[in-house]
């Protein structure tokens, strides 16, 4: 994602120590959504350096079952975008996801605890910390004026988040004050004003919730 040429809004929870291996935590989805084209997605994700890995849905036919749609597994990096997972997951459902660099330094990517993509350049410096990330994207254009913003979902929850440390050791992420939203393309106003709706109330226990209305 860009934040220059795409029309999109985030809930970014970072650590923003770039020393930290990993980010993990337990998702569940939202009740519904609304895609407004074939193209406009909505990605939970975690992340590390440039390395995007999580769950995502799109108004296209393979994610949907009999008809109906759904959400599906990504996991991006090195240049290279898979869809690692056949399952695919009903609104409501409950997904744990895990991005970490491993004692090689390579970068796996584990769904509820399974692991489903190790990624084969070492991963040595970062310039982009641990984080787990809520973002909608919508494709009708990032050029001023924008257009209306239609693109929604209910609450999502991201909860048991944690951060591995430079010691390997998976941290509770409690930092109210590291969940912030952005809006793309930077510095440009939505005509609507829509943003994401965080509530932080339980961040004490790694727990956070988001929707976009």
């Amino acid at each position: 994602m860009g934040t220059k040429d795409e029309y999109a809004k985030l809930v970014k929870i970072k650590t923003d120590n770039f020393s930290d291996r990993g980010f993990k935590a337990t998702l569940t989805l939202p009740s519904s959504k609304t895609l407004t084209g074939t193209f406009d997605y909505i990605n939970f994700y975690c992340g590390i350096e440039s390395y995007e890995c999580g769950i995502s849905c799109k108004d296209q036919n393979a994610w949907k079952e009999n008809g109906v749609l759904k959400w599906r597994i990504f996991a991006n990096g090195e240049n290279d975008s898979t869809y690692p997972v056949s399952q695919l997951f009903a609104d409501g459902a409950t997904v744990t996801i895990s991005l970490e660099k491993n004692a090689q330094n390579l970068v796996e990517f584990r769904v509820n605890g399974s692991l489903v993509r190790t990624f084969k350049t070492p991963l040595t410096t970062l310039t982009n910390s641990a984080r787990l990330v809520f973002a909608s994207y919508q494709a009708s254009g990032y050029t001023p004026p924008l257009k209306t913003w239609g693109v929604k979902h209910n609450q999502v929850r991201g909860y048991e988040m944690k951060y591995k440390n430079s010691s390997n050791n998976w941290v509770p992420f409690t930092s109210g004050n590291k969940v912030a939203t952005e809006e793309w393309p930077l510095g440009v106003a939505t005509p609507d004003g829509k943003v994401y709706t965080v509530d932080k109330t339980y961040i004490g226990n790694a727990d956070v919730y988001a929707s976009l209305k």
